[in-house]
């Protein structure tokens, strides 16, 4: 009871209230700023990263296609180089990455890999080739390479092709 009358006391001659102390906000703004900035910061560090991974994402992709690209064009070259064919009879030929025709941006064949041309077998037309197949015959290769691009990606590609020559 005297700690209540001297309360009671203080707040007559200080002019003070219990209501008057709920009804002052003046910290309020303070406290809802700083609770705003946390939860933005968190937003920004979060779509921060995101984005990191994503630059990352594209950055891995762009290498793999590229090193894609490279082999493709191994093979095409590969499937069109007509002195490839005149000099393997049945064996196998090796492609090697010395030759600018296979690159492609800062991509090649991977070195030390077996990227090869081998002959399988010789046999008929293939349906639809539109030769006689009483002058002609198909000779059956398969193509293998290993291309590699930025970033140490890489890319094999395996690819059948059939020659037609007269018999």
């Amino acid at each position: 009871m005297k700690m209540e009358r001297d309360n009671q006391e203080f707040c007559v001659t200080n002019r003070c209230s219990l209501g008057k102390y709920l009804k002052n906000q003046d910290g309020a703004v303070l406290i809802l700023s700083l609770v705003m900035l946390a939860i933005m910061s968190i937003l920004g560090a979060m779509a921060l990263s995101t984005s990191t991974t994503d630059l990352k994402i594209s950055s891995n992709y762009r290498a793999s296609q590229e090193a894609f690209y490279s082999a493709e064009r191994a093979v095409e070259y590969a499937m069109t180089n007509g002195a490839i064919y005149s000099s393997i009879g049945t064996g196998e030929y090796l492609l090697d990455g010395d030759n600018a025709d296979i690159t492609v941006g800062s991509g090649g064949l991977k070195l030390g890999s077996q990227s090869k041309v081998k002959y399988l077998t010789s046999g008929a037309l293939p349906p639809g080739s539109g030769s006689d197949p009483t002058y002609f015959q198909s000779r059956y290769y398969f193509i293998s390479v290993t291309a590699e691009g930025p970033k140490n990606s890489a890319a094999r590609l395996e690819s059948q092709v059939a020659r037609i020559v007269p018999k």
